[in-house]
């Protein structure tokens, strides 16, 4: 895991209790590897210990073994036993990858506010690494991989593949090589560092500078391996020997290291004085007498550890973890001249450890993860984001001639906004809607118009084709030529000199339904066409259910449909409507007679006399 990338060995968290036993304890873990300090805390539990019931936790989630881990952890909040900084970061992250409620561990996240954890703002839903595509690396192994950087034209990673140790914390790092068929091999770098190391290795893009995170070769007086960067820069007929950087010590870890080379300015993750606690981010620039004094990175650095920086076209990439992240380490963004850091969208972050983040482009990168999925404990993963804007064109052709329809009013609603465009040549209206969009899978509204057409209104679903491309094909019905002035006469029914489909209403109701509507705009369109028409829009029903009711119903129907009418702006000058209910039968389906279904469809009707022109 990640840890092994902190320190050699993190201090376990001692009790306010038993202060001279538990030193004994500590000093026992610090003379083992993981794998044997599960067994000694193992053994303290079964012999009735419940006070190394969280150190036994945290042993467990640092060996990978998560749900042994957030059992005991568990048991550990039972007990009111988790208030340690790690503790806390651990069992809040095992709550999320377990989908628990957050109210299940908001106590334990207002605990990590006390403590200074931040809460950082998030990306937006529209942010576009949340259209990413993450995928495991042809690289990885059992073991653990991270650090994916560039080196003089080929790619370095750091990995313990091919160490003995099974004992994922401890077991030490060496650097590798990858070619384009993803062959990998062991790869000594320029000058030769016989040591092992921890990575991440880093180059300068021109090779002009290397740097290292190594442990040093000797404990401090704790006992801890603390972490260095070593630096060796390019000479005439190679690379100068490695030397520590100036502010390296055996009292704190110095590690992370990324040259940003438009600065000049060398950023890195430490745990040295001054800093806001845990880890911070510091940075150095370097001139012609060495390196400066190394200063707090105060707009991202918290009370939680802040680590592994990266710099692509002057914005910041570094991992922490914020009290309301997605749990484990975050990779988290400040844009260059921003004051706020953000954290990235899933898929980009989980809630695993996720870190040394390195954008190629805009588009794709990699950065290290170890969530589920994988190959071993830390895996190299690669993204990539399709950008591509989802392409709606709506094509217009003549109902008859079946010929493109040009110069038509196109109105489409999309969300809470109304657009207005012309159909071209081709009849064709299109518009592209962004990849991040949150409207796709929604319905689009359209209406259409133009004289001498029906207009239409419908909707579409907004759902596309593997290349994000919806085409909606459209027949405008013609307004029929009969319909001239020299045929139209007061007493006629316009519906019928307009062969208009029967308009219906569900049953025991008048509300206009969509079908009905397309109807009722072919009457629009005429009265528009003849400015001087007055109709009369009268509704009736058949003989079913009592006169009473149906008067009531056919006068709601009559008034329903009215008044859509005038919605469309039509004068009420020219438009009366009334309810006939069963008064005016078509045949002899009144009362008592028994009839089919198609008679007493005949009496449904609705009716527009002209009775002025």
């Amino acid at each position: 895991m990640k840890k092994i990338l902190l320190a050699i060995l993190v201090l376990v968290y001692c009790s306010t209790t038993n202060a001279q036993s538990q030193s004994k304890l500590n000093k026992q873990l610090f003379e083992r590897d993981m794998t044997d300090a599960e067994v000694l805390l193992a053994k303290r539990l079964h012999n009735g210990d419940s006070s190394v019931l969280t150190q036994y936790a945290y042993v467990l989630l640092r060996l990978n073994k998560y749900k042994e881990a957030y059992k005991n952890y568990s048991i550990a909040a039972s007990k009111g036993l988790i208030n340690e900084k790690q503790h806390l970061l651990d069992y809040v992250s095992l709550c999320k990858q377990n989908n628990l409620n957050q109210s299940a561990y908001k106590p334990f996240i207002l605990k990590l506010r006390e403590l200074g954890f931040s809460l950082s703002e998030n990306q937006t839903e529209e942010s576009i690494n949340s259209l990413a595509e993450v995928s495991n690396s042809c690289i990885n192994s059992s073991g653990d991989e991270f650090g994916l950087t560039s080196f003089l034209g080929v790619k370095l990673f750091s990995s313990n593949r091919m160490s003995t140790d099974e004992n994922v914390q401890n077991a030490f790092m060496q650097t590798f090589t990858i070619n384009n068929k993803c062959d990998v091999v062991v790869k000594n770098i320029t000058p030769e560092l016989k040591r092992y190391h921890t990575g991440p290795v880093h180059s300068t893009a021109n090779g002009k500078y290397i740097f290292v995170t190594v442990s040093r070769t000797k404990k401090n007086k704790s006992g801890i391996y603390q972490l260095e960067i070593l630096w060796s820069k390019k000479v005439d007929g190679g690379y100068s020997a490695y030397t520590s950087l100036p502010f390296c010590s055996p009292d704190y870890s110095v590690q992370h290291a990324f040259f940003d080379d438009a600065s000049g300015t060398l950023f890195f993750s430490s745990d040295m004085k001054g800093g806001r606690g845990g880890f911070d981010i510091y940075y150095s620039k370097i001139n012609d007498l060495g390196w400066d004094s190394p200063k707090p990175l105060t707009t991202v650095n918290t009370s939680a550890d802040e680590v592994f920086p990266t710099i692509s076209n002057g914005d910041l990439f570094y991992s922490s973890t914020p009290a309301n992240g997605f749990g484990g380490l975050d990779i988290l963004m400040l844009v260059k001249g921003s004051q706020t850091p953000v954290i990235l969208s899933a898929p980009i972050n989980s809630s695993y450890d996720d870190f040394y983040f390195q954008p190629n482009s805009k588009i794709n990168g990699t950065f290290t993860s170890n969530r589920i999925g994988g190959k071993g404990g830390d895996d190299i993963y690669d993204y990539t984001i399709d950008t591509t804007p989802y392409a709606v064109c709506i094509e217009l052709k003549d109902s008859i001639t079946q010929q493109p329809n040009k110069d038509v009013v196109v109105n489409y609603t999309l969300g809470n906004m109304i657009y207005t465009a012309i159909s071209d040549e081709k009849g064709l209206v299109c518009f592209n809607i962004p990849a991040t969009s949150k409207l796709i899978g929604t319905a689009l509204s359209i209406t259409l118009k133009k004289g001498g057409y029906y207009p239409l209104s419908f909707q579409v679903p907004l759902t596309f084709d593997k290349t994000r491309k919806l085409k909606v094909l459209k027949l405008m019905p013609v307004i029929p030529v009969v319909v001239a002035k020299a045929k139209i006469k007061v007493g006629q029914d316009l519906g019928k000199l307009l062969n208009l489909n029967p308009i219906y209403f569900d049953l025991g109701k008048w509300d206009v339904r969509s079908d009905a509507a397309i109807e009722l705009d072919k009457i629009v369109s005429a009265m528009n066409e003849f400015p001087n028409l007055v109709i009369e829009l009268g509704s009736h029903t058949d003989s079913r259910s009592s006169a009473k009711f149906n008067q009531a119903l056919s006068q709601k129907r009559a008034e329903s449909s009215g008044q859509y009418i005038l919605s469309k702006g039509i004068a009420s000058k020219r438009l009366t409507w009334k309810g006939y209910g069963e008064s005016k039968l078509l045949n002899k389906c009144k009362d008592g007679v028994k009839c089919s279904e198609d008679d007493h469809a005949k009496n449904r009707r609705t009716e527009f006399k002209i009775i002025k022109m």
